[in-house]
């Protein structure tokens, strides 16, 4: 057996084990040596130029992200390139045939050991040059976004993910379309037209993403809401995060993130509470029966001028008699607070109101404040 495999022609470097010269074996182990101890080198000096080509058009911080984003997939794509350089060095074993065999007359079936180098080398270099070319495209998205973040630019906030869902679903579509025409030897345009004989079939199964993707389509145009403003959709409230390909990320007062399909945003009722010019807010107080009319009508007074007089508070203000319950009548007190803003402070405002009513009611009804009879 030893002797089938070690051919000895010559001496030194014309030495050939099973057929292959000794030099090619010791570039091909010499190469993947050098690529093993020098990989993340040479990675880390290509990531830091690309970085410091970023830091032209981003923060440091940002470039900084971006190096360590591409360093994984630009490492295995630089070691893809340089393994099949090494293996390429043997000449001789990649000529050997995997299979030969005859299916026909007519057709052969050749396989060699080159072939499925060449094929699967292929295969991991087209995968991590998209998966490279996707890592700068969220980057440079990431960029613009802050950038129009810092600028206040809300309609930029809002198309921008979904142009850079877009061109990724474009850019992994060329991919994948790439090594099935390269790797797989598929014929790309038999393929695309057996989609549309098979176009129903996929329309069905695509039906739920085509559908939340035309609706994206019609929020961006229509701009019902933007990124930020705070919407009301059935029993749902929230911020607006961002509008993806499928759905819109809303988050609401308590941090819970609700993922919303976008075609439910359009075929639904939905409340914009950022546009409103004025918010109302209600407060019921129960009081027992047995005050006199006067003091009542007094004690509303009263209530309508502290509301009145109350910094922020909005026009129009109404405080009435609601409905009457078995122990006690309902009095509603009605009044609209300006739009939410960093400078207005709901929540204070109401439970100032909230208080002052309060006393002023304890007042009239524990008798410090004399009956009118």
């Amino acid at each position: 057996m030893l002797n089938l495999l070690l051919q000895i022609r010559g001496t030194g470097l014309a030495t050939r084990i099973a057929g292959e010269p000794i030099v090619n074996l010791i570039w091909c182990f010499g190469i993947i040596t050098a690529t093993l101890l020098l990989k993340k080198p040479l990675t880390r000096l290509i990531a830091r130029v690309s970085s410091g080509i970023a830091s032209r058009f981003a923060s440091r911080d940002q470039s900084a992200q971006f190096c360590t984003a591409v360093h994984g997939p630009l490492e295995a794509l630089l070691q893809t390139v340089l393994f099949f350089i090494a293996i390429n060095q043997l000449t001789v074993w990649l000529n050997y045939f995997i299979v030969n065999r005859a299916k026909n007359k007519n057709n052969v079936l050749a396989i060699r050991y080159g072939d499925a180098v060449d094929h699967i080398a292929l295969f991991f270099f087209i995968l991590y040059l998209t998966l490279v070319v996707s890592r700068i495209v969220n980057f440079v998205f990431e960029v613009q976004q802050a950038k129009a973040v810092a600028e206040k630019n809300k309609e930029q906030q809002q198309l921008l993910p979904l142009i850079k869902e877009i061109i990724k679903l474009v850019l992994w579509t060329i991919g994948i379309f790439w090594i099935l025409g390269s790797v797989f030897q598929v014929n790309i345009p038999a393929l695309i037209t057996g989609l549309g004989i098979g176009g129903v079939a996929i329309a069905l199964a695509g039906k739920e993403s085509v559908e939340n993707f035309f609706a994206a389509v019609t929020l961006l145009v229509d701009k019902p809401f933007q990124t930020g403003d705070t919407i009301r959709i059935g029993g749902l409230e929230g911020a607006v995060e961002r509008i993806g390909f499928r759905s819109t990320w809303m988050r609401n007062s308590d941090g819970s993130v609700y993922i919303i399909p976008n075609k439910k945003l359009v075929n639904e009722n939905l409340e914009n509470l950022t546009q409103r010019n004025t918010r109302s807010v209600q407060l019921v107080l129960n009081l027992k029966y047995g005050m006199p009319h006067s003091s009542l009508q007094q004690m509303i007074d009263e209530l309508k001028k502290m509301i009145v007089e109350t910094a922020q508070v909005i026009q129009p203000i109404d405080v009435n008699i609601d409905s009457f319950g078995e122990s006690a009548l309902r009095l509603a007190l009605s009044y609209h607070l300006p739009p939410a803003g960093p400078e207005i402070k709901d929540g204070a405002i109401k439970q100032d109101i909230s208080m002052r009513a309060y006393d002023i009611m304890s007042r009239y009804t524990s008798g410090e404040v004399k009956q009118n009879h």
